[in-house]
């Protein structure tokens, strides 16, 4: 495996640096992991082993890669399921999902892709520039995935990047409807900065930031 993609495991939802879980379960060294050396995409940044402890057992490799065109339609796909249980599809919604290349990677931003042992998008997320700050954007799992701890792994590595981008800050807009989402986002530090309406998205009535 390429030395530069970060390892970890998953643990009943919880994310574990790969070196620390060895050290602290030594079958991990003992037994086969029939994952490891399976090759991974060029694009892979991190890798997170799925891991049933009580049983010792390796259950799945996910794989977070960026950008890639094949993946262009899950995008549209899980971010529009998530739209519309809730609220209705905007214009710039439809943009974002319609051309990401121009409206999200060309202007410096990233789009991520979780993908499962078997190849499925399991998550989205996707980070934003808007006049050159960085808003964390798009972010849904799959709904019978829900439960499984993927909303961590893509909080969590859109939040790197924007981090290693030296972004100071990375915000988000969301609505309070939304309850469990924002309970997400207050663990990962994130700081309502305003509340009510927007002036550009109807559903938006809070934005959140986490300074660095």
């Amino acid at each position: 495996m390429n030395t530069n993609v970060r390892e970890y495991a998953l643990v009943k939802g919880k994310i574990i640096e790969w070196p620390d879980f060895v050290r602290e379960n030594s079958w991990a060294t003992l037994k086969t992991n029939p994952f490891s050396a399976l090759p991974v995409a060029s694009n892979c940044i991190s890798v997170y082993y799925v891991v049933d402890v009580e049983k010792m057992n390796f259950v799945d490799r996910l794989c977070m890669v960026t950008w890639d065109l094949k993946y262009k339609s899950e995008f549209k796909e899980l971010s529009l399921v998530w739209v519309k249980q809730y609220f209705e599809v905007e214009e710039s919604d439809l943009k974002q999902l319609n051309t990401p290349e121009e409206a999200i990677i060309q202007p410096g931003g990233e789009v991520f892709f979780l993908l499962e042992g078997s190849g499925r998008v399991a998550g989205v997320v996707a980070t934003v520039i808007h006049q050159g700050s960085c808003e964390l954007a798009k972010i849904t799992v799959r709904k019978e995935c829900n439960g499984k701890g993927y909303a961590h792994i893509l909080m969590r590595e859109s939040i790197k990047w924007a981090k290693d981008n030296k972004y100071p800050f990375i915000e988000l807009l969301s609505s309070v409807q939304l309850e469990n989402a924002i309970i997400l986002y207050k663990k990962y530090g994130f700081e309502t900065t305003h509340l009510g309406p927007h002036p550009d998205y109807k559903r938006c009535n809070i934005i959140m930031r986490l300074t660095f």
